[in-house]
């Protein structure tokens, strides 16, 4: 506990040059930027799964609804 005491003294002096302030900046940005970008690519990826399923699950339901035709064609 002590040593964040002295930490959190140390942390209140330090400055930053303009150059590093720039840098941090940049580097906030850029994390902040795949952060997103890793958010985005996850519900991209999840649309597809579904889209995938359901598109599986039409195809099939439409080869019953043919296959339920063609057998009641074939009857008459």
């Amino acid at each position: 506990m002590v040593g964040n005491m002295a930490r959190r003294q140390s942390n209140k002096n330090v400055e930053l040059t303009e150059s590093e302030k720039e840098l941090l900046q940049e580097m906030i940005s850029t994390y902040q930027g795949v952060k997103m970008m890793s958010r985005l690519t996850r519900w991209i990826v999840l649309i597809i799964f579904l889209l995938v399923l359901d598109l599986e699950r039409l195809i099939n339901a439409l080869d019953t609804i043919f296959t339920h035709l063609k057998q009641w064609l074939a009857k008459n």
